[in-house]
């Protein structure tokens, strides 16, 4: 996919904590788990028209995050999303999930 630099927005997203943290990725509800001291990147890319994040009521606004002990949501606002790590290699839904064989 051709994607103009602009266009394209990241979020870094990094557990200090010492548990795993839950980050699910909405609207998708795929959920990727961070083991302590692990950062993740949530992508999204905008249209090429005059809001390019047209999931949002504020056509600047990429991503809304909420954060719970334990979870953070990223609702990502653009026509398409997903988590990687910092070296861009993609993150599956279930990674590190507890109780899963997925890591």
């Amino acid at each position: 996919m051709a994607v103009e630099e602009a266009l394209v927005a990241r979020l870094r997203v990094h557990n200090s904590g010492k548990e795993l943290l839950k980050l699910v990725l909405e609207p998708l509800g795929s959920d990727h788990w961070l083991a302590p001291g692990e950062t993740f990147v949530v992508w999204t890319f905008g249209s090429a028209d005059g809001r390019p994040w047209s999931g949002t009521t504020y056509g600047n606004e990429p991503f809304e995050v909420d954060h719970r002990p334990g979870s953070v949501t990223v609702h990502f606002n653009g026509h398409h999303g997903y988590v990687s790590d910092v070296d861009g290699n993609e993150i599956e839904c279930g990674h590190r999930r507890p109780g899963s064989a997925r890591v």
